[in-house]
């Protein structure tokens, strides 16, 4: 009996342990469930809110489940991903359909209301189908009639948001492909991003990314030395700090991030430490945006900076930048 009481324990350990890992503010859920990256990731998310994968149609960018939709039994579910990527594209579900009208309307008020306790209040489009647009993805409630009287409501999710958080890492929103610098501080003058928004880098290797996309570390190659790299997030998933250290020297560099409400990089402060763990250096450097593009990326930035060197004074400095970034999704 002990043993069983064991097994049934690590198993329960283990069905938490997943459920706490998949956890990603930064992407569109369905009742809690990360709708985004490979089939590895979000079969096993539906998996742990109640949807089991079912037979469908001959296709391998679809996926179909079953499942208990907010407790509306029977709930069927549809999975597209991206015919280049393969990562998670979009969802629909589908309750229904009811053949009374007080079963129906029932139904979709209560779905309404559990999805608009979650997401805010849902707009009407000039169909009738109502819709909510949030910084990581669309959801669009729209009802069928069919011909024997009968409705059907669907639940259609949409994924705008990268499966890699490389993007978000440096302060970036959307599907972005390039970005150019002028006046770079901290950062390369040219960064490129792959479509899945993984930072393309021959410098960066040994990537370790969790479940959900987000770089938890890395090693980094500068003029033939290596430098471990570590990653720690905060509850929104912005990137909080990175400690940096060179395996030769033993010099560690430890920056930290804060961000304000609209998940934008406002100051990176830095601080190097000699092999004594004594700091040697602190840069401070505190952004004031002043232009941005149609995807809330800033384009036009004065970065105030403070640098100090061990044995000398604090220094001030005003740099001036501008970006021009170019997206994925661009016509």
């Amino acid at each position: 009996m002990k043993k069983i009481g064991l097994l049934v324990f690590l198993l329960w350990a283990v069905q938490m342990a997943w459920s706490q890992a998949i956890y990603d503010p930064k992407c569109i859920t369905l009742m809690d469930a990360p709708l985004e990256g490979p089939d590895s990731a979000f079969i096993q998310a539906l998996k742990s809110v109640g949807f089991e994968a079912v037979a469908g149609a001959d296709d391998d960018d679809t996926y179909h489940f079953k499942g208990d939709f907010y407790g509306i039994k029977d709930a069927r579910l549809e999975v597209t991903v991206n015919e280049h990527t393969k990562l998670f594209s979009e969802a629909t579900v589908t309750c229904g359909p009811y053949r009374t009208r007080e079963l129906y309307e029932r139904n979709q008020k209560y779905l309404l209301g559990k999805l608009q306790r979650e997401w805010g209040n849902f707009k009407a489009k000039g169909d009738g189908s109502l819709y909510i647009l949030t910084d990581y993805g669309y959801i669009r409630q729209s009802v069928m009639l069919h011909e024997n009287g009968a409705h059907s409501i669907s639940y259609y999710y949409l994924n705008m948001s990268p499966y890699y958080k490389d993007v978000s890492n440096m302060g970036l929103k959307g599907f972005v492909q390039e970005v150019i610098t002028e006046n770079p501080v901290a950062e390369n003058p040219i960064e490129h991003f792959d479509e899945m928004g993984k930072l393309e880098s021959v410098g960066l290797t040994e990537r370790k990314y969790n479940q959900v996309g987000y770089l938890m570390a890395a090693t980094l190659t500068e003029g033939g030395e290596k430098k471990q790299i570590t990653y720690d997030y905060n509850d929104a998933g912005n990137l909080k700090r990175t400690i940096q250290t060179n395996m030769v020297s033993g010099l560690k560099l430890v920056t930290d991030y804060k961000w304000n409400d609209d998940g934008e990089m406002v100051q990176q402060s830095q601080k190097a430490f000699d092999k004594d763990n004594e700091c040697i250096m602190s840069v401070t450097m505190k952004y004031n945006i002043e232009e941005r593009d149609d995807n809330d990326n800033w384009t036009k930035n004065t970065l105030h900076i403070t640098n100090w060197l061990k044995g000398q004074r604090a220094q001030t400095m005003e740099v001036v930048q501008t970006r021009t970034i170019s997206y994925w999704d661009e016509d």
